[in-house]
């Protein structure tokens, strides 16, 4: 039975040996994978300082230049002030009124008459005849006065007008039965507005 009993003990050690092995190599595993984990995190951690660091410097360096630039602006106001102070208010005046008379004649120098002719001509039927023109210069908006046969003359001219892409917003503003001496009826007055977009043409 001693004999026996020393046989079967070499089986139990190599057993137990081979279990101590797998959890030595498990335990290694996991120190590893931690290991490695910890230090992937350690690598975002000095990216995102880095990042950090490099934000806060350029954010520090904007806000110098910002601050740079308003004192430079608040200086040139200055600047402006002490000069405009300097200057007497009755010249003052006397260029900005220059500086009307300038801004009308380049407007008036924009506005196209034979343009606006033009397109009146083409929308106005045979029983229209025209007897005053008022445009304004700055906002292009026209207004006519004249006189119409019939009721379907003035139809024809107000649909004309609103078919010519150079105008638009074309409104009837008053139409009157015009008389004659003898009473009878001779037309109708009327008075047109409209906007004229070809100012630059």
């Amino acid at each position: 039975m001693g004999t026996r009993h020393r046989g079967c003990d070499p089986p139990m050690l190599t057993a137990g040996f081979n279990l101590a092995t797998g959890d030595y190599r498990r335990s290694r595993r996991e120190v590893l994978l931690a290991a490695g984990v910890v230090a992937v995190l350690a690598l975002l951690l000095v990216g995102q300082t880095a990042a950090w660091v490099v934000v806060r410097r350029d954010g520090r360096a904007t806000g110098s230049r910002l601050a740079q630039m308003e004192a430079d602006f608040r200086r040139h106001q200055d600047g402006l002030r002490a000069i405009r102070a300097g200057v007497p208010d009755e010249a003052v005046k006397r260029y900005e009124a220059k500086v009307v008379a300038f801004n009308t004649i380049l407007e008036a120098s924009a506005f196209s008459w034979t343009g606006l002719l033009v397109e009146l001509e083409r929308a106005q039927p045979p029983g229209i005849a025209l007897s005053e023109i008022f445009p304004e210069l700055t906002t292009g908006q026209v207004a006519l006065r004249g006189t119409a046969h019939t009721f379907g003359d003035l139809g024809r001219f107000l649909h004309g007008l609103q078919e010519r892409t150079a105008f638009r917003d074309v409104y009837l503003m008053r139409q009157a039965e015009r008389k004659t001496q003898a009473g009878g009826q001779e037309g109708l007055e009327f008075a047109v507005t409209f906007v004229y977009e070809g100012r630059g043409r």
